[in-house]
């Protein structure tokens, strides 16, 4: 397994100062065990600062780097900054999940115009088998967290037809058929599937799965929905890179203890990883997209008179 690393010319640097970008990539356990984006050797990338720290109203957020992407690789010939953080923006040592809004708190200061989100999924549809990508159109949030409100809420309305961006999941699917096995499938937004949230780090249960697919669900995860929900509040396009690591049998089969396909991951992280940043390359810097027609602001007598 490859060596989390320092990358040459990138130090350390726990400055509260957020830069100015408009890309951000969130790795999640869809790049687990890799330097990202240091260990995908991927031409045109490289990391300027890492180890970033930033203070938020809700406590500081760690391990984040500051990527650059070459004019050779990028959607309009100039190079081009992201913002990337480990792990959905979790510490190293826990799960804690009220990182999202520590996240997307910086996010929005930075400016952030698009979100690429990494992750993986376990598959209730039978017809979808581990190994396979898939880019859901929609989620179901039972909770809506309260974790993914972010300050003056009250002020702007977010719609959830558009959850995940089109045109951002078209670029996202297109690069993924050029890199994906050709023994497993990617699912694309056109077929509107649905990502259900549950909260990690424990697995879902048989009945739970059931319910899952009862409602609608297609897969579930622990990332999606609060950062489809919090890419919309920044005013932000979103789109997730996930793989299924569990299919519907794995989670119905009680006699085996295990849930997760053991060989899936580490056999698709490096490719999985390759096509988020070779995604991230080909996205415009200045996108007009309907995704940010869907925040829209409250009158302010609604919430300057009482």
């Amino acid at each position: 397994m490859p060596q989390n690393h320092h990358a040459a010319g990138a130090p350390a640097d726990r400055s509260t100062d957020i830069p100015q970008v408009g890309l951000a990539i969130i790795t999640g356990s869809a790049n687990w065990g890799l330097a990202f984006p240091e260990d995908i050797g991927f031409e045109g990338v490289r990391t300027l600062r890492r180890d970033m720290s930033f203070e938020t109203p809700f406590g500081r957020t760690d391990n984040w780097k500051l990527l650059e992407f070459d004019a050779s690789i990028s959607a309009e010939g100039r190079a081009k900054r992201a913002l990337c953080m480990y792990s959905h923006g979790n510490p190293r040592d826990h799960i804690d999940h009220s990182c999202h809004r520590r996240a997307f708190w910086v996010l929005m200061q930075a400016g952030v115009r698009q979100v690429l989100a990494c992750s993986t999924v376990g598959a209730v549809n039978k017809a979808i088998q581990p190994g396979d990508m898939v880019v859901p159109a929609d989620i179901i949030e039972l909770t809506q967290t309260p974790f993914s409100l972010l300050p003056d809420r009250q002020s702007f309305d977010c719609s959830g037809k558009q959850i995940v961006c089109p045109r951002c999941a078209a670029v996202l699917v297109e690069t993924a058929r050029r890199h994906w096995p050709a023994e497993c499938r990617v699912h694309g937004i056109e077929q509107q599937l649905v990502a259900a949230h549950c909260y990690g780090p424990r697995l879902t249960t048989p009945a739970e799965a059931l319910a899952y697919r009862g409602m609608g669900a297609d897969v579930l995860n622990h990332s999606i929905a609060p950062e489809a929900t919090l890419a919309r509040e920044i005013g932000a396009c979103f789109v997730p890179c996930a793989f299924v690591t569990a299919g519907f049998n794995d989670y119905m089969d009680r006699n085996r203890q295990k849930l997760l396909q053991e060989d899936v991951l580490p056999n698709l992280s490096m490719t999985a990883s390759l096509v988020a940043l070779e995604t991230a390359a080909r996205l415009p810097a200045n996108p007009q997209c309907s995704c940010q027609g869907l925040k829209s602001p409250q009158p302010e007598e609604r919430s300057s008179r009482f």
